[in-house]
């Protein structure tokens, strides 16, 4: 039944009907035909992950991208209140986790996706967003204070400037834990280059964060 979900998504966000998709996404939340994180893992990240442009204009198709990843940013924006709603069922972990991308990092929906998760677990979670400058960064750390900082890296080429933030983070911070996911992570030398506590392979296990190098 939840392929039988997706695919009718999948039509609607194909022909980019950008109101019938964002109505239908929530529809299938209001009904509690899908829970959040099946929303989340079975339908709006499988969504992007699978897209496929068949034009030859280069142009064209990254244009159809952006608008792709428009409208599912604008669903997750509109599922916030969901979460609000499911956070006070649960208890408080007490810990805030700050998430965001480093600089140069545009690809910003797994972070957000990845912010959403950590509030359904129970903690304080602080999206800071795409593109977010080392000193940024740094600056937040020491203003929010969080106990994790989570980086989500989609370009390779991005590991070094992660490589930077983690370094400094480590040294003026050490108490801070460092969680780092993305597709950058799939390289078999990304995790070697940077300092980390956690490599988030799982969604689904953050709320059991406690536990190693990999998760």
């Amino acid at each position: 039944m939840k392929k039988t979900y997706y695919n009718t998504f999948l039509k609607y966000l194909d022909d980019e009907n950008r109101d019938a998709s964002i109505d239908y996404a929530l529809q299938l939340i209001q009904e509690q035909k899908v829970t959040l994180e099946e929303m989340y893992l079975e339908i709006l990240t499988p969504s992007l992950t699978e897209f496929f442009c068949s034009n030859e204009d280069e142009e064209i198709c990254i244009w159809k991208e952006h608008e792709r990843t428009s409208i599912i940013r604008t669903i997750l924006e509109s599922l916030y209140v969901y979460v609000i709603h499911r956070k006070k069922q649960i208890p408080s972990k007490g810990k805030t986790v700050m998430v965001l991308c480093p600089s140069e990092e545009y690809h910003e929906i797994g972070a957000i996706i990845v912010s959403h998760f950590f509030a359904l677990s129970g903690y304080d979670a602080k999206y800071i967003g795409a593109n977010t400058p080392k000193n940024d960064i740094v600056s937040a750390v020491k203003a929010l204070k969080p106990d994790m900082l989570a980086l989500s890296v989609t370009n390779y080429y991005n590991i070094v400037v992660t490589k930077k933030i983690t370094e400094e983070i480590k040294s003026k911070y050490p108490d801070v834990k460092i969680i780092v996911g993305g597709q950058a992570f799939s390289h078999k030398d990304a995790l070697s280059q940077v300092q980390y506590d956690y490599h988030l392979s799982d969604l689904t296990t953050i709320a059991s964060l406690e536990g190693g190098k990999s998760i």
